[in-house]
Protein backbone atom coordinates (compact mmCIF):
# COMPACT_ATOMS: atom_id res chain seq x y z
CA UNK A 1 0.00 0.00 0.00
CA UNK A 2 2.50 2.45 1.01
CA UNK A 3 4.18 1.46 -2.55
CA UNK A 4 1.19 2.46 -4.65
CA UNK A 5 1.21 5.88 -2.75
CA UNK A 6 4.55 6.76 -3.52
CA UNK A 7 4.34 5.30 -6.98
CA UNK A 8 1.14 7.79 -7.34
CA UNK A 9 2.66 10.61 -5.46
CA UNK A 10 5.81 10.34 -7.88
CA UNK A 11 3.14 10.38 -10.87
CA UNK A 12 0.90 13.34 -9.70
CA UNK A 13 4.83 15.13 -9.37
CA UNK A 14 5.81 14.15 -12.78
CA UNK A 15 2.47 15.23 -14.92
CA UNK A 16 2.69 18.77 -12.87
CA UNK A 17 6.21 19.19 -13.33
CA UNK A 18 5.68 18.23 -17.11
CA UNK A 19 2.88 20.97 -17.44
CA UNK A 20 4.61 23.40 -16.30
CA UNK A 21 7.24 22.99 -18.62
CA UNK A 22 4.88 23.24 -21.05
CA UNK A 23 3.20 26.41 -20.53
CA UNK A 24 6.80 27.66 -20.02
CA UNK A 25 7.55 26.59 -23.70
CA UNK A 26 4.30 28.21 -25.24
CA UNK A 27 5.51 32.15 -24.66
CA UNK A 28 8.86 30.70 -26.48
CA UNK A 29 6.70 29.21 -29.43
CA UNK A 30 4.83 32.38 -29.65
CA UNK A 31 8.04 34.20 -29.43
CA UNK A 32 9.26 31.77 -32.49
CA UNK A 33 5.67 32.55 -34.48
CA UNK A 34 6.51 36.22 -34.47
CA UNK A 35 9.99 35.78 -35.09
CA UNK A 36 9.11 33.76 -38.30
CA UNK A 37 5.87 36.20 -39.40
CA UNK A 38 8.94 39.06 -39.27
CA UNK A 39 11.18 36.72 -41.18
CA UNK A 40 8.55 35.69 -44.02
CA UNK A 41 7.41 39.42 -44.34
CA UNK A 42 11.03 40.74 -45.15
CA UNK A 43 11.81 37.78 -47.28
CA UNK A 44 8.30 38.16 -49.04
CA UNK A 45 7.37 34.61 -48.86
CA UNK A 46 3.23 35.04 -48.47
CA UNK A 47 3.33 30.82 -48.49
CA UNK A 48 5.26 30.65 -45.01
CA UNK A 49 2.92 33.71 -44.29
CA UNK A 50 -0.12 31.35 -44.84
CA UNK A 51 1.14 28.57 -43.02
CA UNK A 52 1.37 31.35 -39.76
CA UNK A 53 -1.82 33.25 -39.86
CA UNK A 54 -5.47 32.04 -39.18
CA UNK A 55 -7.93 32.08 -41.86
CA UNK A 56 -9.74 35.08 -40.32
CA UNK A 57 -6.43 37.10 -39.64
CA UNK A 58 -6.30 40.87 -40.17
CA UNK A 59 -3.38 43.18 -39.29
CA UNK A 60 -3.72 47.00 -38.79
CA UNK A 61 -1.01 49.18 -40.24
CA UNK A 62 0.62 52.17 -38.50
CA UNK A 63 -1.74 53.99 -40.44
CA UNK A 64 -4.87 52.91 -39.16
CA UNK A 65 -5.99 50.77 -42.51
CA UNK A 66 -7.52 47.88 -41.13
CA UNK A 67 -5.63 44.83 -43.62
CA UNK A 68 -7.86 41.40 -43.86
CA UNK A 69 -5.44 38.39 -44.72
CA UNK A 70 -6.16 38.05 -48.97
CA UNK A 71 -4.47 41.52 -48.45
CA UNK A 72 -1.42 40.79 -46.55
CA UNK A 73 -0.90 37.50 -48.76
CA UNK A 74 -1.05 39.86 -51.94
CA UNK A 75 1.18 42.60 -50.81
CA UNK A 76 3.72 39.95 -49.82
CA UNK A 77 3.79 38.22 -53.33
CA UNK A 78 7.18 37.88 -54.91
CA UNK A 79 6.40 39.97 -57.61
CA UNK A 80 5.93 43.55 -55.10
CA UNK A 81 8.80 42.25 -53.73
CA UNK A 82 11.63 45.18 -53.22
CA UNK A 83 14.80 45.61 -51.07
CA UNK A 84 13.77 44.71 -47.69
CA UNK A 85 14.39 46.69 -44.51
CA UNK A 86 16.01 44.99 -41.61
CA UNK A 87 14.25 43.70 -38.68
CA UNK A 88 15.37 43.05 -35.32
CA UNK A 89 12.23 41.68 -32.82
CA UNK A 90 13.16 42.65 -29.39
CA UNK A 91 11.20 43.79 -25.92
CA UNK A 92 8.74 40.37 -25.73
CA UNK A 93 5.79 40.77 -23.38
CA UNK A 94 4.17 37.39 -23.62
CA UNK A 95 0.47 36.81 -21.56
CA UNK A 96 -1.53 33.65 -21.89
CA UNK A 97 -5.46 33.33 -21.42
CA UNK A 98 -5.74 29.79 -22.21
CA UNK A 99 -5.75 28.82 -25.94
CA UNK A 100 -4.62 32.23 -27.01
CA UNK A 101 -1.88 34.62 -26.12
CA UNK A 102 -0.73 38.00 -26.42
CA UNK A 103 2.75 39.20 -27.46
CA UNK A 104 4.55 42.62 -27.47
CA UNK A 105 7.35 43.39 -29.67
CA UNK A 106 9.47 46.16 -30.33
CA UNK A 107 10.25 46.12 -34.41
CA UNK A 108 12.92 48.23 -35.24
CA UNK A 109 15.70 48.08 -37.74
CA UNK A 110 16.57 50.53 -41.01
CA UNK A 111 15.10 50.83 -44.30
CA UNK A 112 16.74 52.35 -47.61
CA UNK A 113 15.26 55.67 -48.91
CA UNK A 114 15.24 56.88 -52.06
CA UNK A 115 17.78 59.74 -52.75
CA UNK A 116 18.51 59.48 -48.83
CA UNK A 117 20.81 57.27 -46.42
CA UNK A 118 19.12 54.23 -44.64
CA UNK A 119 17.01 55.68 -41.79
CA UNK A 120 15.84 53.75 -39.19
CA UNK A 121 12.41 52.93 -37.43
CA UNK A 122 10.69 51.41 -34.58
CA UNK A 123 7.50 50.00 -34.10
CA UNK A 124 5.58 48.56 -31.06
CA UNK A 125 3.64 45.72 -33.06
CA UNK A 126 0.56 43.76 -30.65
CA UNK A 127 -0.44 40.46 -32.10
CA UNK A 128 -3.10 37.77 -31.23
CA UNK A 129 -2.21 34.11 -31.57
CA UNK A 130 -4.81 31.46 -31.42
CA UNK A 131 -4.23 27.59 -31.05
CA UNK A 132 -5.75 25.76 -33.50
CA UNK A 133 -6.07 21.98 -32.93
CA UNK A 134 -2.36 21.86 -31.19
CA UNK A 135 -0.76 24.28 -33.84
CA UNK A 136 -0.14 28.23 -32.64
CA UNK A 137 -1.14 30.60 -35.44
CA UNK A 138 -1.25 34.58 -35.36
CA UNK A 139 -4.68 35.77 -35.61
CA UNK A 140 -4.08 39.39 -35.69
CA UNK A 141 -1.24 42.06 -35.59
CA UNK A 142 -1.18 45.86 -34.90
CA UNK A 143 1.49 48.18 -35.52
CA UNK A 144 1.99 51.39 -33.86
CA UNK A 145 5.05 53.86 -34.86
CA UNK A 146 7.39 54.60 -31.95
CA UNK A 147 8.46 58.15 -32.73
CA UNK A 148 12.81 58.63 -33.06
CA UNK A 149 13.95 60.68 -30.02
CA UNK A 150 14.08 64.13 -30.46
CA UNK A 151 17.73 65.56 -31.61
CA UNK A 152 19.44 67.04 -28.68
Amino acid sequence: MKFKSVLLAATVLALAAAQVHAQEAVPQQLLKLVQAYTEAQRDFEPSKIDAIVTRDFYEVSPLGEVDPREKVLGFYLPANKREAPTMEVSEPSIQMHGNTGTILVKLSGTVAVPNAEKRSFALRVGYVAVNEGGKWKLASAQYTGIRPPKPQ
